[in-house]
Order: C-alpha cells, then sequence, then structure tokens
C-alpha cells in the first residue's frame, strides 16, 4: 500500500459507527452530510474495498470493514495516549515545584537533584522552603507547598497527608574534634552537656527527645532549639555545643575535617525520611518527576 489512511478519515469511520448513520455521524462531527461521505470514499479507495453496506435500515460494516474496526480503534487508542504523554511531558516543561525541607537535603543530594532536573527541564522553577515539618505543614495544607522532605516515619497518621517513605539513615551526635566529650561512650557521659536540638516535636524528633533526655537530664543539660542545620552546625563548630545529624553531613568536604561522631556504645534511633504531600491538593506531574529525581540521586549516592 502507497498510502495510508488520513486520521480524520479513520476518526470519521468510527464516529459513522457509534451513530448508526452518515447523517447522525455528520451532525456530531459539525461537518456536512457530502463531506462524510466523501470522507469515507476516499477511505475505502485508499484501502481498495468497501466499509459499509448502505441499506435502508441505515449502514452495515462489510467483513472488511469489521476487521479495519478493530485495527482502526486500537491506533486511535494508541495516538490519544500517545498525544496524552506528549501533552504531560510539555506541560511539565513549564511551572515549578515547590517544596519543603529540612537542612539535610540542601547539604547532600538536593543540589545535584536540581542541576539534573534543569538539564531536563530548563524552564522549570524548583522553590525551597527550609524549616521543620512542624511548621512547614500549615503551607502544606493550603497548597502552597507541592511537598515536604523530613523525618517523619511512615508510621504516623496525619488524617489529610500522605507519607511517602523516602529513605534511612543512620544518626550521630556531632561535635567538634576538639571538644572535651568527643571521645565519650555514653549518653550519660553527656548529661551535663550543652545541645542545638531541632525546635520540632513531631515523630522521630519526639523519640529523640527522650533517649537523649531522661526527666532529671532535661534540668541538667543546657538545650537550644533551632529549626536549621546551619545554626546547630555554627553553634558546634563554635560554641562547643552538641548536635544530632546524619552520616551525610559528615561526608560533606567543609564539614568533615572539624565534625566528629562521638562514638556511642548506645545506637540513636535511625532518622526515616519521607515525601509528605496533602490528600487534597494531589502531586503535579512535575512534582512527581523531581521526587523520582531525588530518589535517583539518593541511590546513586549510595553506591
Amino acid at each position: 500500500m502507497t498510502r495510508l489512511p488520513k486520521i480524520h478519515q479513520m476518526k470519521t469511520f468510527l464516529r459513522i459507527i457509534e451513530c448508526g448513520s452518515i447523517r447522525a455521524a455528520a451532525v456530531e462531527l459539525k461537518q456536512t452530510q457530502p463531506g462524510v461521505t466523501r470522507a469515507i470514499k476516499e477511505l475505502e479507495k485508499t484501502l481498495g474495498c468497501p466499509l459499509f453496506i448502505r441499506g435502508s435500515r441505515g449502514i452495515v460494516l462489510t467483513e472488511m470493514g469489521r476487521v479495519f474496526e478493530s485495527r482502526a480503534q486500537l491506533i486511535m487508542k494508541e495516538l490519544e495516549r500517545a498525544i496524552s504523554e506528549i501533552e504531560i511531558i510539555n506541560g511539565a516543561s513549564q511551572g515549578a515545584v515547590t517544596l519543603g525541607c529540612s537542612s539535610l537535603l540542601p547539604f547532600t543530594i538536593m543540589s545535584s537533584s536540581i542541576q539534573r532536573f534543569h538539564r531536563r527541564y530548563p524552564n522549570v522553577k524548583v522553590n525551597i522552603t527550609e524549616g521543620q515539618v512542624s511548621e512547614l505543614l500549615p503551607a502544606l495544607r493550603e497548597g502552597e507547598l507541592d511537598f515536604i522532605i523530613d523525618a517523619v516515619s511512615s508510621d504516623i497518621t496525619i488524617s489529610d497527608i500522605t507519607i511517602e517513605p523516602f529513605f534511612k539513615t543512620s544518626a550521630h551526635i556531632l561535635t567538634s574534634k576538639k571538644h572535651s566529650l568527643a571521645n565519650s561512650t555514653s549518653l550519660s557521659d553527656l548529661q551535663y552537656a550543652s545541645w542545638c536540638l531541632p525546635s520540632s516535636k513531631i515523630g522521630y524528633y519526639d523519640k529523640l527527645n527522650s533517649v537523649l533526655f531522661s526527666e532529671n537530664q532535661d534540668t541538667l543539660a543546657t538545650v537550644v532549639r533551632s529549626n536549621t542545620m546551619i545554626m546547630a552546625l555554627q553553634m558546634v563548630l563554635n560554641e562547643s555545643y552538641l548536635t544530632v545529624g546524619t552520616k551525610e553531613i559528615l561526608k560533606v568536604p567543609y564539614f568533615s575535617q572539624d565534625l566528629h561522631s562521638i562514638p556511642l556504645q548506645e545506637p540513636l534511633p535511625d532518622i526515616e525520611y519521607s515525601f509528605i504531600y496533602s490528600q487534597r491538593f494531589p502531586l503535579t506531574q512535575i512534582a512527581r518527576k523531581f521526587i523520582n529525581k531525588l530518589r535517583f540521586e539518593y541511590e546513586d549516592s549510595q553506591e
């Protein structure tokens, strides 16, 4: 066959079958009846066979018409699916991703994720709000954030929020290498220490507080609460405080020279980071693509 059927011819053919007559199909297609008839005659000429038998009760498909109908339906469905996917990709080439996260991600995989994401979607804006999950939830509920990344485990139930596990990592008590408590091996050795810890008390952070401080210790220790890791690291490196962070921070070049993980015999509970998004505002296609990029970057960093 040197010529292929045209898309509008196949659409006309299928609409005639759906409507039961050429006249009804012309009304549905907002075309003239002679125009619809002409499209079918051209299609039949291209295929080299009649597709309909026209009778007093309307139209009846020929044997070749029935064969062509099933193929035409499949072709049109695949074409619609291809157009839909292209529209999604094309729509994703514009717009923005707005997320909230704690300070861990900017120190580790966030910058490389954004860089690679922009290679694929150069016109998409990425907006990041730093903070603890307790501070970010109101903005998420109002639709101002697409999602949050923070240490809230998947077993925490919040009625209007979906929690999708991201990764789990070990927690360490961090201090400067020159700190007098740098080689401590027990939490009891740290009961008089000064701490800078996250201000949030949701999920993991509530568990962390109960591990670090008994009722008696809480009155003995000096605890400063902060919503950013920058403040915590400033206090650790310059003011002889302790904080809690992940193994990933110890790999950051400009911190690894001065930060030290206290070698405790009692391990702290692992930190489980999750993607947190609203059930009221479903994730956009581009937000989901950015989440997938973050997953890829994290998995790649572990190899």
